[in-house]
């Protein structure tokens, strides 16, 4: 890095003078530092509050397609299941948003409620006893469940019985606890799962407050979607004269029929839609 030497003129007689002058300058110095370190730090924590809601606001858009996802599998309110993944959550490294999507894929061949909990409670012993991640092992889990196919076998799990009866759900269930009951809970029971508890626990109060934006959200994109459409529908409506507007006694007319068109537009938004188009 290349230096360049400064050198400080002292126009005041006297060393007592000259102190003053130096001491004035550091003061300012030392102010604009200050000033400099409360903008760095105003600007630090405004990107961190967005970075915080952008991410609550993902984390609870992943937790509400999980939960949808189940509920149209399941063909009805799945508040049970959904419970019952929470309760999960707590005694294994799961987060609950993911046992959500193994009841989802099991529920897709499995349509009774007290099935899929057992199916999902031997999915997770068996991803944590093999290393597979959770919804692998819920997609061998249905597969084997809901067709003739025994995708467990490569693991020792023998299954029998016709598809959809009790039996193959009982075989399924019976071996996979014969060979792996418990495994869930103790991997829970280490440094690195009392770690990813806490993790599980940091993403549901991110969920909770992605939760309190999420209407606003909605509202707002349901509003861009509107005014994307007011748009092309404007675009469209004046196509005919001569392919452009050519006044703004024209633009004017067709985008007040726009309007008219859609009665349930607010003041905001046309006044928006206006100062997009320039006028």
């Amino acid at each position: 890095m290349a230096t360049k030497k400064v050198d400080f003129i002292v126009s005041e007689k006297g060393t007592s003078k000259a102190a003053g002058g130096f001491k004035k300058v550091d003061n300012s110095i030392a102010k604009a530092a200050k000033s400099a370190a409360l903008y760095a730090g105003a600007y630090i924590g405004a990107r961190g509050i967005i970075n915080l809601t952008k991410n609550a606001i993902e984390a609870f858009g992943v937790q509400e397609d999980a939960e949808k996802r189940l509920t149209t599998a399941l063909g009805k309110n799945a508040d049970a299941l959904i419970k019952q993944a929470g309760a999960l959550q707590q005694v294994s490294t799961f987060g609950d948003e993911v046992i959500i999507g193994v009841q989802a894929s099991i529920a897709a061949f499995v349509r009774d409620e007290g099935a899929i909990k057992r199916a999902t409670a031997a999915t997770l012993d068996l991803a944590a006893a093999t290393g597979m991640d959770l919804k692998s092992a819920g997609d061998l889990v249905a597969k084997s469940l809901g067709s003739s196919t025994n995708a467990l076998s490569r693991y020792g799990i023998e299954v029998t019985g016709a598809v959809g009866s009790s039996e193959r759900l009982d075989t399924l269930t019976g071996n996979i606890a014969s060979k792996f009951a418990g495994q869930a809970a103790a991997a829970a029971d280490t440094m690195a799962g009392k770690m990813q508890q806490a993790s599980n626990a940091i993403g549901d109060a991110s969920e909770a407050l992605g939760e309190t934006f999420a209407e606003p959200v909605r509202l707002a994109a349901e509003g861009i979607k509107f005014l994307a459409e007011g748009m092309n529908a404007f675009i469209a409506s004046v196509g005919g004269v001569g392919g452009h507007v050519t006044t703004a006694e024209q633009r004017l007319s067709a985008l007040n029929k726009l309007v008219n068109e859609h009665a349930d537009i607010s003041i905001p938004n046309l006044i928006q839609i206006y100062t997009m188009l320039g006028m």
